[in-house]
């Protein structure tokens, strides 16, 4: 029996939290916060496998906190895959072009999306 995978999902919005932890519940191990501070606290304690990474939050927004973690060696090897409702595609290229693993678009549909973080976790793997 394989172990579960850790995915910390990151969105200041509550609805999309539970929605999201309602699609990945049975098959991972969730962590949640509503903020880049809290995605920070969360890290001193636990080691995602995986970061599910709202754009736009307030204080700071999905691109910053990914900089952060990219910039610092404990956390710049955890694989990161941005979520955003916002249709502007030079977000995407700009998501891609940082480094994250893939960019989910908002609303999504939920068997694309664990598809896409199978992925993700798979080519961390390999």
């Amino acid at each position: 029996m394989k172990s579960k995978k850790h995915i910390l999902i990151v969105d200041d919005v509550t609805t999309n939290l539970r929605y999201i932890g309602e699609v990945l519940k049975e098959n991972y191990i969730l962590s949640m916060a509503k903020s880049g501070e809290q995605v920070f606290k969360i890290l001193e304690k636990a080691r995602p496998d995986l970061i599910l990474l709202d754009i736009k939050m307030p204080q700071m927004d999905g691109f910053t906190v990914f900089s952060k973690l990219s910039s610092d060696e404990k956390f710049n090897s955890i694989p990161v895959i941005f979520l955003s409702g916002d249709n502007q595609e030079e977000n995407e290229v700009k998501g891609i072009e940082l480094g994250a693993k893939d960019f989910i678009r908002k609303p999504f549909d939920p068997e694309d999306m664990v598809l896409r973080i199978e992925r993700a976790l798979k080519n961390e793997r390999s």
